[in-house]
């Protein structure tokens, strides 16, 4: 049995219409297309870019969920802080009231009676607020729970808008990836600012009465350097029952873990 020949292309097109070859082309274009054989590469391309944005999402979830797990108010209120901040410094315990004063104002920032006693208590203990550089002030503009809650929002927006695109209209795709560029933006300069913040949680209060530090965590240790009830401190690593802290002049020494209380607390 003889196998038909195949016309050549070039002589069906001859006895086409110029309308007739367009579709003619174009059906041929799309079997192309068709049975074109995947392209391993991009496919690798594409599975890692959506696996680093998984993994950012997750990871701007997780800072948040982190921060918000440390900072999170505990059940006592800002008033009961600040009532209770204000009985200590009447007494004379300006550590103790000290850090009251800094944990009521972490849990109501704008609140200007606590930042206005924070201040007094400082003057009569003679310890300084601690400075901020000018260009970390940015960074202050919000708290670390806003911070936290504004980077894990704009990820994960941005990996909404990053999976979604190809299914709005083309009318609207230019404008989803203007929002995305935008949201990862906003994301990544929050998540900095958390970054420059972290050193915060470690921030803890002198509350002893004649505190000294050490140069070794022993009571027989050699003092170091003297302190002053209410100074801020940061708290870096503990030793038994002394925690090693770093004074805002760079020094550093062992205190008795009774003379120092973090202003966030550690969860126990």
């Amino acid at each position: 049995m003889k196998r038909r020949k195949r016309t050549p292309p070039t002589l069906i097109m001859k006895h086409l219409s110029p309308d007739e070859q367009t579709v003619l082309l174009m059906a041929q274009r799309r079997r192309t297309e068709y049975w074109r054989p995947p392209n391993r590469g991009k496919s690798i391309r594409r599975a890692a870019k959506h696996g680093l944005l998984i993994v950012a999402c997750a990871s701007g979830l997780l800072v948040g969920g982190t921060v918000n797990a440390a900072t999170a108010p505990s059940a006592v209120s800002a008033p009961a802080l600040f009532n209770d901040a204000n009985a200590a410094q009447r007494a004379g315990r300006l550590g103790p009231a000290i850090l009251d004063y800094e944990r009521a104002r972490l849990l109501a920032p704008r609140d200007g009676a606590i930042t206005q006693n924070l201040r007094a208590a400082r003057q009569k203990a003679g310890v300084a607020a601690p400075t901020v550089p000018v260009w970390q002030r940015p960074t202050h503009w919000l708290s670390l729970d806003a911070l936290a809650g504004l980077a894990s929002i704009s990820l994960l927006l941005f990996g909404l808008l990053f999976f979604g695109t190809r299914l709005l209209p083309t009318s609207l795709r230019g404008l989803a990836r203007i929002a995305g560029t935008s949201l990862s933006g906003i994301g990544l300069l929050a998540a900095a600012a958390i970054v420059l913040r972290w050193p915060e949680l470690d921030r803890a209060v002198i509350v002893g009465t004649q505190p000294a530090a050490r140069i070794a965590p022993a009571t027989n240790a050699a003092l170091s350097f003297e302190l002053k009830p209410g100074e801020l401190v940061q708290a870096e690593n503990t030793y038994g029952a002394f925690v090693r802290i770093r004074a805002a002049d760079g020094r550093s020494g062992w205190v008795s873990g009774a003379e120092i209380e973090k202003i966030i607390p550690s969860p126990m």
